[in-house]
Parts: C-alpha cells; structure tokens; sequence
C-alpha cells in the first residue's frame, strides 16, 4: 500500500465537515511536530506548515488543499458527519465509503502532500491546509498570505490524472429574501415531494442536463392549474451541488386531476432532463389551511430566472463559461429565502448575470445580500510547471496530459490572485462522481499521482 493511500485511509476516521475542520487541523498539526516541521494556524484557522528542501533549490513551492470535504449521505443512514468515521471499503480497485460521500475530495491531497515531505528531492515546501472551501471558500479568502513566501503552486483539486488545469471559474453568491403575508383556504392541503434524483456538481455538470429538483417544482408550478396556493416550500443541499429534493406543502383544487398532470409531467421531465429515477409523492394532512398571499405572481418570478448555463466559451471547446444555480428555496420565519451561486470564467460576465439577478428580484421588493465574490485565475500554458507536469504524466501513465481549464472554483484562484508574480496548476487521481454517495477513487491512480508530484518537485 502507497503512504498516500495510508495516510488517506487514516484521514477517512476523522470527521472533517466544513466549519468543523479542527479535529483534521489537530491530527496534521501532530504529525507536523512529530516530524519537527515549524508551523502556524492563522486567524483564519487555515494551517500553513514549513518543511525545509532536500535538494539545491531555494524558492519554495507551496502544495494547497483543503480539510473539509462535502457531507452527502443517503436517505436512510444515520451517519453523523460531525462525529462518525466513514465507513470505508475496496472494491474493483476503488476506495469507496458507505452511504456517504468519501471524502477523496480532498482528502487524497492532504495525504500526497504529507508524502512529499518525504520524497528523496524536493524544494522547500508550504503546505496549505484551508478551512470552508467545500461552504464558500471564505476562509481561503482570509488566508493571512504574509506567511506565504512561495511563487508556484500545486494544487489537487482536479478529478483526473491525464488533466493539468491552468483556469477556474470566479464565482458569488446572490441572497435574497422578502417578507411574506399569508391567507386562510379552505382547499385542502398537501404535502408534495421531488426525490430521486442524483446529486451532481453544480459547477462541472452544470452543462449536464441531469436537472434541478427547484426547477423541477417551478416548470410543474407554471404548467398546473390544480394548485391553489403555497403554503410552505424546503429545498437546501449545498452551494455547489444541484439540489436533488423539494419539499413543499400546496394546496390543491381536485386531487384527481393534480395526480393526473403529475403523472404527465412526469413522462415529460424524464425526456426533458437526464434523471430516469425522479419520483413524486402526495400525501394529504389538512382539510384545509392557510397559503401565501399573491404566491402565483412570487413565484413566477422565480421561474423567469434561467437556471443553468447562460454561456459557453468562445476560446476553448466544451466549456461552460457562465452559469447560475438555485440552490436555496426556502420559507423561513415568514420569509421566502432563495441563494443563487453565480459563476463565470470572465469577471465583466460574472458581474452582468449578477446585476440581471439583482435588477429582477429588487424591483419584486427582496432584500440583497452578496456572499464574498471568489476569484478565478488563469496560468501560463507554457510554464515551467505545466511543462514538468505534462512531462511526468506522460512518463508514468504513458499517456499525454491534457490542458483544461474548469468551470468551477478552485483554491488557486486566491492564491494567484493574492500572492504576485505567482504560478499555479492543479491536478488530480481518477475520482468518480464528487460531492455524491457514489464518489470514489481509482486506488492505482493515487500511487500514480504521487509519483507524478514527486516528478515535479524534483525538477524545480
């Protein structure tokens, strides 16, 4: 077994959602001083460990990654993320963990960077270890960059070892809410649920066609005469991933003909957007009840707002170059609270579907609130670190790497952005379906990736 896949395997027992990261900071920092290295957590509580070179290069490289991962689970497990270690197992020649997310994302990172430290020629190292990236990033962004002495980084945070990113998308988050007034019905009143979708990436799949369970509610909402009012709506997962469930409680004029258009509807999701297992579910609880006032107009509102990709990149092929996901609706203390995840590869674009947003919502009387806007970055195709990392792909897959750039954040983006005259690449092992219970990693590639690293650093 490669020290990067025992390592990981140890990491795997330590519960690390974003926000609760300091078990995972504890562990590292006790492995830092068991091995002598000086290092230092920030106000921010990213921890940055000094690790002296071993060969004759004086400017040091710095090999980022980040302690928390996303916490996904299936319906019916009872994990707790905050406390439990994942249930991992092999299979076919891959790590996968039971019911849950892995955690490979970036976890597998954190292990090859404790690796290297002991890799037989490298330059100094700093090792970043952030805090919130899978949340918002927000404490990358807080990084205190002072401690930073490094003008290349390496950064795995890519999901494919013949892949050398260069680009990532910038992106902000766009909060709205308004107060809401409510009315009594006499209607009865249901409970109506959307599951069975899959999760997926809202940044990389976005272009995937596989649907939105918010949307999924809005197109139905628009199309159905049956319904009669709103009562109550719930859907959050996390800001990048496209939710996957809706809840909601609805009034309803004639249940026969609601299951009738729901049964329609159905057949026509399933070839509209990729999601063969989608499945609806009424139940009754009220004879009567009490609704939002004015929801048809509300949320016709909210349907008018495009989901999805806004626009492609005119520079490289197959990339999504704008694109926006709702992934908060929700009625909370008598207000109707919605979070967008804007992202664009352009900051001019960024900006634009933001004002779009904003200009929409703010004229219907909905509160504004921006989460911090994320950087993207842009490296060199012909630097000496792609260079090194297209030379080493090549000598241990024996396959030639491929350049890309990804519409989604990454870390490097702060860092390039924050630190001058600053290089960086990210890379990955193979790594299925992040962010999902089916998320695994390809064992061989781990041990591959770690001699690619090794490749680099040696020739810096």
């Amino acid at each position: 077994m490669s020290k990067s896949l025992d390592y990981f395997k140890q990491i795997t027992k330590i519960p690390r959602p974003s926000k609760w990261e300091g078990k995972i900071r504890d562990f590292l920092i006790a492995w830092a001083n068991s091995k002598g290295f000086e290092n230092v957590v920030d106000k921010a509580w990213n921890l940055i460990v000094y690790v002296p070179g071993t060969n004759k290069s004086e400017q040091s490289v710095i090999l980022q990654a980040h302690m928390d991962m996303v916490c996904v689970k299936t319906d019916n497990c009872f994990h707790n993320f905050e406390s439990d270690p994942l249930d991992i197992y092999e299979e076919d020649g891959f790590l996968k963990a039971r019911n849950t997310t892995l955690g490979a994302d970036n976890g597998v990172w954190i292990a090859i960077a404790m690796t290297a430290v002991d890799f037989p020629s490298h330059p100094p190292l700093e090792l970043v270890f952030t805090v919130d990236e899978e949340a918002w990033m927000s404490w990358v962004l807080e990084l205190d960059f002072s401690l930073l002495k490094s003008k290349k980084v390496i950064n795995l945070d890519n999901e494919n070892e013949q892949e050398v990113c260069i680009s990532s998308a910038g992106g902000i988050g766009i909060n709205l809410e308004k107060n809401l007034e409510f009315e009594n019905i006499l209607n009865s009143i249901y409970m109506f649920e959307i599951s069975g979708m899959k999760w997926w990436h809202s940044g990389v799949d976005i272009d995937k066609n596989h649907g939105n369970a918010i949307e999924v509610f809005l197109w139905f909402l628009n199309i159905s005469d049956s319904i009669s009012g709103i009562w109550d709506v719930f859907s959050w997962i996390a800001s990048n991933v496209i939710p996957n469930k809706f809840d909601c409680q609805i009034s309803i004029t004639d249940e026969g003909k609601f299951r009738k258009d729901l049964w329609d509807y159905l057949a026509l999701i399933k070839t509209k957007f990729d999601c063969p297992d989608i499945t609806f579910s009424l139940e009754k609880l009220n004879s009567s009840g009490i609704i939002i006032k004015d929801w048809i107009n509300l949320f016709k509102k909210i349907w008018e707002i495009k989901l999805g990709v806004y626009k492609m990149s005119e520079k490289i092929p197959n990339l999504v170059e704008t694109s926006l996901n709702l992934w908060i609706l929700k009625i909370e203390s008598e207000k109707l609270k919605l979070s967008y995840l804007a992202r664009s590869s352009i900051n001019s674009e960024l900006y634009n579907l933001l004002k779009q947003v904003e200009r929409h919502f703010l004229f219907m009387g909905f509160c504004l609130n921006l989460d911090r806007w994320y950087p993207g970055w842009q490296d060199d195709p012909d630097g000496i670190l792609v260079k090194l990392a297209k030379e080493q792909i090549l000598k241990i897959t024996w396959k030639p790497a491929q350049i890309i750039a990804l519409h989604a954040w990454l870390e490097c983006g702060a860092l390039v952005t924050w630190l001058s005259d600053t290089n960086a690449i990210s890379m990955w092992p193979m790594i299925y379906d992040v962010h999902s219970v089916n998320e695994r990693v390809e064992i061989a590639s781990i041990e591959k990736m770690e001699r690619i690293i090794e490749g680099i650093l040696e020739g810096l």
